[in-house]
């Protein structure tokens, strides 16, 4: 690793980004699980992206690019290559007339109460999502009969070919929890159009929407959120407790009995816990309804899908 770390220096030293060798992912993930990575890269504004980007290319090193960690499951061997988790300029937002930008590696969290502090409104329900702008447009994320999609303008993106270019809402098959035009390329800056509103009762609603996150969801244990994306005409966590799944253990993973659609690392679990706790629960639904539950959850570092059943 130090030979890689050395030749990633060489080629970005005009320009330096931060790199870290043998870093621990579980303190970056919200399961709170995972192994190493080799090298842990966080560049700080879009050059010092790029540059780390046409490095990894030139080299044949393999990447990841982690928000805050929500919705993954990293493998307790962790994750072979370089690791990229964006700050600082990266994590800007900035208000012009009724349009909101933010960068990727923004909290959502801090756009919604951006939003709400220049009394704009429509990205409330995106308030309680513990997730980045960047992660949140990946996967179309949404909550409480809203989505990232719903005020989304443009965002820049850096495609495969390392060329940067702007993609309307036009340009993005949008859909539940899915964004596909965006799974092969990594997210810059986007764009918002919210509407003026009262801020008084911006902050109101987001109170309720962290109020019912706080009421349905076990928040006080370690998540992912949402392990299973909603099946057709139906919930996850309907099925799951109609499977007789809720409560259900396995060593430090378990099926919370609050929401039976979010498992929970209770007592020190590890990820291949967590995985085998998945498998079984897919397993039993299926054998129970017929249905093959579609995970939300991602998994990370893992040689073959610990899902499948």
């Amino acid at each position: 690793m130090q030979i890689i770390r050395s030749k990633l220096q060489e080629l970005i030293k005009r320009r330096p980004c931060a790199l870290r060798e043998n870093v621990q992912l579980a303190p970056l993930t919200t399961f709170r699980v995972g192994g190493l990575a080799d090298i842990l890269a966080e560049p700080a504004s879009e050059t010092e992206l790029v540059k780390l980007l046409r490095a990894l290319r030139e080299l044949e090193i393999p990447y990841f690019y982690l928000g805050l960690g929500s919705n993954i499951l990293v493998s307790d061997s962790g994750v072979r290559g370089v690791v990229i988790r964006s700050h600082r300029e990266l994590a800007n937002i900035s208000r012009h007339g009724t349009i909101i930008s933010a960068g990727p590696a923004a909290r959502l969290l801090f756009l919604t109460t951006f939003a709400a502090q220049q009394s704009l409104s429509g990205l409330e329900p995106l308030s309680g999502i513990p997730g980045t702008v960047g992660g949140g447009l990946y996967m179309n994320a949404g909550a409480y009969g809203g989505e990232i999609s719903d005020t989304f303008l443009d965002v820049r993106v850096i495609t495969p070919d390392l060329e940067i270019k702007t993609l309307t809402k036009q340009d993005i098959a949008f859909g539940y929890r899915s964004a596909p035009e965006l799974r092969n390329v990594i997210v810059l800056t986007s764009r918002y159009e919210l509407k003026r509103g009262d801020q008084t009762a911006t902050y109101a609603e987001m109170r309720n929407v962290w109020h019912l996150r706080r009421e349905k969801q076990p928040v006080e244990y370690p998540s992912a959120g949402s392990v299973f994306k909603r099946p057709h005409g139906d919930f996850a966590g309907r099925l799951i407790e109609a499977a007789g799944c809720k409560g259900l253990r396995n060593g430090g993973a378990i099926v919370p009995t609050t929401h039976a659609g979010i498992f929970v690392n209770d007592r020190g679990g590890t990820a291949t816990e967590i995985a085998s706790l998945i498998q079984t629960v897919r397993r039993r639904v299926f054998d129970k309804f017929n249905v093959m539950l579609d995970n939300e959850v991602i998994p990370i570092g893992f040689d073959a899908d610990p899902f499948a059943i």
